[in-house]
């Protein structure tokens, strides 16, 4: 396994982006995250040639990333350019001259790369992922197909905001003729209709922040965010329409910077969807830096489950008994022989994160899991599955409050069938770490029995005085709550 930091930084067409990585794990953790708008790509399309401004920012920008990797002691990293790079008359020029002025090799990614590395990024957070992929940068909108892990039917159209403004950036005329003959020129986009459609590019989040904003949704995380095709497509037509004084409305929700592109991202989202008609809208902000990442782990790393991993990671660094969860979820298995494979996979995950809240305080435990679990950056879930497992652990730590804003969050974002899968996930587990202390030996003496109407505890005999009052009247609620009668047997 390779060890240590790893760092990307993307020269993008109207960005620059460093981020560092804490390592190549399979849920590695950002450990830095800046960018810096230079504009790049601006003017390309009509002059080809990027302007003397844009690039000193970007100099000026890349210079200090270099030296804040050397600060880091970052020495495994990868340095990309992508549209305005790659188009840009002076393109070579520049590679050398930030190499004068930075020390950084600058690797010019083919749009076929960009799209692949996009493509792996999505894949990387959403390992299931299939359908097609679009990434809008500030030059060039990226197609793929993403299918069983693997990346296909690569495609780069030079459509991005920027190619669609001239220098003042004012739209240019024919805006929408020009992106309907590159999508007409991608033949194979008119043969996907009706697949699930992954939406990557700051743009194209701003759009879904628009869209939280005006349904009042109860999170800001922005990865995952399945947003309904009809309304996506509405809202990309209204936008697309709208002036930089109209879209001021927005502020402060979104940059001004953004603000002078985004009525165009609109533009190329809505013609999009009215070509490929997608079954549905999920927004990863996953992309092509993260698709560098996943191509430098390792394969036995990349085949691992990503919130598998990313929770033992959490338990390791705050709990007790970080090797508990496996023998938790084998333990309370036996409630749960109507579980979906889905499930399956939330329960392990919330089994191995029942320990990490025990630090907070007594009294507020259970809604400080919760908001850790909500808002913290678990891998490879929509925004309903961390909601239960934050729902889980609440049940688990005893929550009781119906007026925590963190727990009515998470309840507003399930259903009534998941809030009582929940809470008998959580009953079970604060029983089970009641009567084993926490211990993966303190169930090995113990055992759970479910049959037609009776749940029983079986205890070794010698044993017994394990089961005290708390442990007894925490068996009963279970059982209580599963319309089972109780019985306690050595």
């Amino acid at each position: 396994m390779i060890v240590g930091k790893f760092a990307v930084i993307d020269i993008g067409s109207n960005t620059i982006r460093l981020v560092v990585y804490e390592n190549l794990e399979r849920a590695p953790y950002v450990i830095f995250n800046e960018k810096v708008f230079c504009s790049l790509g601006r003017g390309v399309s009509e002059t080809g040639f990027m302007r003397d401004k844009s690039i000193i920012k970007a100099a000026k920008t890349l210079r200090r990333f270099s030296i804040l990797l050397e600060k880091m002691n970052v020495t495994n990293y990868k340095t990309v350019a992508t549209s305005a790079v790659r188009d840009a008359n002076n393109g070579e020029a520049f590679v050398k001259h930030i190499k004068d002025v930075s020390g950084l090799n600058i690797h010019v990614l083919s749009g076929a790369e960009e799209a692949r590395l996009s493509g792996k990024g999505v894949i990387c957070a959403l390992p299931r992922a299939m359908g097609i992929i679009g990434d809008l940068g500030g030059g060039s909108l990226e197609l793929a197909t993403v299918y069983d892990k693997e990346v296909s039917n690569e495609a780069t159209l030079p459509i991005g905001p920027l190619q669609l403004q001239d220098l003042e950036g004012k739209r240019i005329s024919s805006v929408k003729e020009k992106i309907d003959k590159h999508f007409t020129a991608i033949l194979w986009l008119k043969e996907r209709k009706n697949e699930k459609f992954y939406a990557v590019g700051g743009s194209w989040r701003t759009l879904a922040r628009i869209h939280m904003i005006e349904t009042k949704y109860p999170l800001i995380n922005m990865h995952n965010y399945v947003i309904p095709v009809n309304e996506i497509t509405e809202l990309a037509s209204r936008i697309s329409k709208m002036s930089k004084i109209e879209l001021e409305q927005y502020r402060p929700y979104i940059s001004s910077k953004r603000i002078k592109t985004l009525s165009l991202a609109a533009m190329v989202l809505s013609r999009l969807l009215k070509v490929i008609k997608p079954c549905k809208f999920i927004v990863s902000v996953f992309g092509v830096r993260e698709g560098l990442l996943y191509n430098q782990m390792e394969p036995n790393i990349r085949e691992q489950d990503n919130l598998i991993t990313s929770c033992h990671q959490v338990a390791q660094m705050t709990g007790r008994f970080p090797e508990h969860g496996e023998r938790l979820y084998e333990w309370i298995d036996c409630l749960f022989d109507d579980e979906n494979t889905a499930h399956k996979r939330l329960r392990l995950a919330i089994c191995i994160l029942s320990d990490v809240g025990w630090r907070g305080h007594p009294e507020y435990r259970a809604e400080k899991v919760v908001s850790e679990t909500l808002y913290g950056r678990l891998g490879g879930i929509n925004h309903s599955d961390s909601s239960l497992i934050a729902m889980s652990l609440y049940t688990c730590y005893g929550g009781l409050s119906h007026n925590v804003p963190q727990v009515e969050t998470a309840k507003a974002l399930l259903s009534k069938e998941d809030i009582c899968y929940a809470k008998k996930i959580g009953l079970a587990l604060r029983f089970a770490q009641r009567i084993s202390g926490g211990t993966s030996d303190g169930l090995k003496v113990v055992k759970l029995a479910k049959e037609k109407s009776r749940l029983t505890l079986l205890v070794e005999t010698d044993m017994i005085d394990l089961v005290n009052d708390v442990v007894e009247r925490r068996f009963k609620k279970l059982a209580k709550f599963l319309e089972l009668d109780d019985k306690i047997s050595s």
